[in-house]
């Protein structure tokens, strides 16, 4: 089959690297290359490099996906099927020019985590379960036919970055059963169900800032869910101190207000939450290295009743 492939994060490799195995990938979408670094130096997407170093031809990088010269190139490709991973909102006269459609991995089970961050909005929730989606692309956000579904467990202690992995990787494998079912044409659409929908709304650095009031497991959650960015983190004596890792510690009686302090060892601190304790772990000083609490203590007096804000 010929497919146009459209994607710009490394979420999309391993999908991308399945596909060459059975069909012939005939053009990539991707997103320009921007300055990134210290240096701000020019660098393409994680697709667009993958690509180059494929020889795969022509690699598309538009700036609007709206250009009215866009569509003309693709048809010029003669694809069967357009084929989207993490990737942009494609308008219509896009994804309705392959006689075959196109078709889309989002990272959760559908019509749940409807969004730009459904990894860590999924981890954020507390949820056990999850999954990819494979679907049609129609107007609208992640709201299309389902084609194909595969669930994996979350594991207690995971975090976004090891479960991104595992679904991308996933996300390859049910791609090309998807498209393996559009060739032998044995497919079978299901429509979401959108009264039970939710959203997953992109992460900012706002949401960073850790609220004690709240239980102890969902801190933990969100620790989990903010790795790498946007990251976690408490003010304590007016600077910003990063919480890299730490566990719940049981439901125990309120004994402070949350923020507190309780308790200082050589190797944590716990801190008391709206319900139960946090053990802290791991802690990146403002200006400092990730750590763990043990140097950390080396260097910051920190002592019972202390209060992080």
């Amino acid at each position: 089959m010929r497919i146009v492939f459209m994607g710009s994060a490394d979420f999309g490799i391993p999908a991308l690297e399945s596909l060459l195995q059975k069909h012939s990938i005939v053009g990539i979408v991707s997103t320009p290359a921007k300055p990134q670094g210290r240096g701000l130096k020019m660098a393409d997407s994680p697709v667009t490099s993958f690509a180059r170093q494929r020889k795969l031809e022509p690699i598309l990088t538009p700036a609007n996906l709206k250009d009215p010269q866009l569509p003309e190139a693709l048809r010029k490709l003669e694809a069967d099927l357009f084929v989207v991973v993490a990737f942009r909102i494609l308008p219509r006269q896009i994804f309705a020019i392959p006689p075959m459609g196109t078709v889309n991995i989002h990272a959760s089970l559908l019509p749940k985590y409807r969004g730009p961050a459904p990894i860590q909005r999924a981890i954020e929730s507390g949820e056990t379960e999850t999954g990819v989606t494979i679907f049609r692309i129609e107007e609208g956000v992640d709201t299309g036919e389902i084609m194909l579904q595969r669930k994996i467990p979350i594991g207690p202690q995971e975090t976004t970055p090891e479960l991104y992995m595992r679904l991308s990787r996933l996300g390859g494998e049910a791609l090309v059963e998807s498209v393996a079912m559009l060739e032998s044409g044995d497919v079978h659409t299901l429509p979401q169900k959108h009264e039970l929908s939710t959203n997953a709304p992109k992460l900012s650095k706002e949401e960073s800032r850790i609220n004690w009031s709240l239980t102890n497991l969902e801190i933990f959650n969100k620790i989990r869910a903010f790795k790498p960015f946007p990251g976690t983190f408490a003010n304590l004596n007016g600077r910003r101190l990063g919480i890299e890792w730490a566990i719940p510690e049981g439901k125990s009686v309120r004994v402070a207000e949350p923020g507190r302090v309780v308790s200082v060892s050589r190797e944590h601190f716990d801190v008391m939450c709206g319900e139960g304790l946090l053990r802290v772990l791991v802690v990146k000083p403002e200006g400092r290295k990730t750590m763990n609490v043990h140097d950390f203590l080396l260097g910051t007096p920190l002592k019972e009743g202390d209060m992080l804000q």
